[in-house]
């Protein structure tokens, strides 16, 4: 469930950031007024912690004992049938 809403928080920031890009339009400072600076600033901080949440768990999956191990099974079931 983490990992859904880290998704859903990376890719707000990265349509923000492509609305920036484009139309130098900042959705984010937007619906937060310049009275609510901190709203932003969190909202900020959340996209970024998401950010390396989903870095962590591509790392761990992609190394994962799991991965690694059916890998050198597949290799190794490949050697067997030759």
């Amino acid at each position: 469930m983490i990992t859904i809403i880290a998704l859903i928080l990376v890719t707000v920031g990265a349509l923000n950031w492509l609305a920036v890009g484009i139309f130098d339009f900042n959705v984010v400072n937007w619906i937060f007024t310049p009275n609510a600076y901190v709203g932003a600033r969190v909202v900020y901080a959340l996209v970024g912690i998401a950010g390396i949440w989903l870095i962590a768990y591509l790392i761990y999956n992609k190394f994962s004992p799991k991965r690694i191990h059916a890998v050198e099974e597949m290799h190794s079931h490949k050697n067997s049938e030759m």
